[in-house]
């Protein structure tokens, strides 16, 4: 549960909620969910893939879950987003016995 619902909300806040929207400006309450620069674009997402074992794959998905943000124009959708494809992996690692991806 916590994978799927903790870890979704807690990481797109940091890293789109708050840091994409500071890359853009120190005002950062200010900017839009939906603006994009190329430089928060990347930075958010590498950083987001850093703080991950499998970082190709946590970068992949970093970048989809700012491309649904951008196209939505709400952090909420890449908040669900997060939170589907963390529970597809919970359930694929329960299903087949594979805990090293929880």
């Amino acid at each position: 549960v916590g994978a799927s619902v903790l870890v979704p909300i807690a990481e797109e806040l940091a890293f789109r909620g708050y840091l994409h929207r500071a890359l853009i400006s120190r005002r950062f309450e200010s900017v839009a969910d939906g603006k994009f620069t190329w430089a928060a674009f990347v930075v958010s997402t590498a950083l987001f893939a850093l703080m991950h074992e499998r970082w190709l794959a946590a970068a992949i998905t970093g970048a989809i879950y700012a491309l649904v943000m951008y196209r939505t124009n709400r952090l909420s959708d890449a908040v669900v987003a997060h939170a589907c494809s963390n529970a597809l992996i919970a359930a694929w690692a329960v299903l087949w016995g594979q805990w090293s991806l929880l």
